[in-house]
């Protein structure tokens, strides 16, 4: 999961975008499996762009603006897709980083060629991956980490090459999602989501844990999370937890919304219930006004948009997949619009308004 470019375009833009939760264009259709992650990025001519990663072992790439496929699939991967990224190299260079059951690639988002050889990781799946910099300016990439000691490793961007030891994840539980922000007083940090529910924080200079344990359910699943801001500028970190198991009795919900406070690691007013008996993914984006959101999307294919201040609904459910959405990204088109993209089990990926 990938973070929104946050620059404004001015009130006139803003005023023309969409109403929130209105379809943008058709459904983008190419894959031929389930769509696991989506990110957002731009091409080295301003061109804004959505990368996606699916089982059919493809990373492809799609013009936000018309949605319309850029190239040919980006093949090379020999298992699932299961996460994307995009980033900038030392010397400009946009490039997309893909997780998947036989490792981590990096290609080039202008050209869709490979750059260099897969890294050598010390597994073959790689679930989760993000990028980032570090206080030196230093790009750096973020992936789940050895099998065993479920820890998880920091990469030079430039490079390639291992940076330090890895971060060792005390709880032994699997790292499944992985997001790099900011403190408050610039520290930049990553946040990690584990399959024993547990929400950490890390220092991304050292690799050190900033922060215990954030969630006491151990037995929950974290299958969501992502990080933004308040309207105070507070930075928070989101998560989209679930317990794991089918209903019982007709209980529902079985799945929150929880957010953290990212300098203090403590919660943030109480736990959001969604009425879903399955996963949450969950995504942190703007609207047009500036107002900081959370989009959420679930395994009965809806979509929820909450206010990220108040922890309220906004609007009816967004709806139109037909199986499970497992990928969220916010980003911004050419003409201001803010969107939010998800990408479903139906293999398909579509676009909606935050606007408005």
């Amino acid at each position: 999961m990938c973070p929104a470019d946050g620059r404004s375009q001015g009130a006139a833009s803003r005023a023309e975008a969409p109403a929130l939760g209105t379809p943008i264009g058709k459904p983008l259709k190419g894959h031929t499996d389930r769509v696991e992650a989506v990110a957002v990025g731009k091409r080295s001519d301003g061109t804004p762009v959505i990368v996606s990663g699916a089982y059919d072992r493809t990373v492809r790439i799609w013009d936000l603006n018309t949605g319309k496929a850029l190239g040919k699939p980006l093949k090379g991967h020999k298992g699932e897709v299961y996460d994307v990224a995009t980033g900038k190299r030392s010397d400009g260079t946009p490039v997309i980083v893909s997780s998947a059951a036989d490792g981590i690639r990096l290609w080039n988002l202008n050209t869709g060629k490979p750059l260099g050889k897969p890294l050598k990781t010390r597994k073959g799946s790689v679930y989760a991956v993000t990028t980032g910099r570090r206080s030196d300016g230093t790009p750096v990439i973020v992936s789940d980490g050895d099998a065993l000691t479920r820890d998880v490793e920091i990469w030079n961007l430039d490079t390639g090459k291992l940076i330090g030891k890895p971060s060792v994840n005390p709880f032994a539980f699997t790292v499944t999602q992985l997001v790099t922000g900011r403190r408050s007083d610039g520290t930049p940090v990553f946040v990690t989501g584990a399959t024993n529910g547990r929400v950490r924080i890390w220092n991304l200079n050292t690799g050190k844990p900033l922060s215990g344990s954030l969630s006491r359910c151990g037995i929950c699943l974290v299958e969501g999370l992502a990080v933004g801001k308040r309207s105070d500028g507070t930075p928070v970190a989101v998560s989209g937890d679930i317990l794991p198991g089918p209903a019982e009795n007709g209980d529902v919900p079985r799945s929150w919304i929880r957010i953290w406070n990212l300098d203090t690691g403590k919660p943030i007013g109480d736990s959001i219930a969604v009425e879903s008996d399955a996963s949450i993914e969950v995504v942190v984006g703007k609207r047009s006004d500036g107002s900081p959101v959370i989009v959420s999307g679930d395994d009965d294919g809806d979509l929820s948009v909450w206010d990220l201040d108040t922890g309220e609904r906004i609007g009816e459910p967004l709806t139109g997949h037909t199986l499970p959405i497992v990928a969220l990204a916010t980003g911004q088109r050419s003409d201001g619009t803010p969107v939010v993209i998800s990408g479903g089990s139906d293999r398909t990926i579509r676009v909606w308004s935050l606007g408005g």
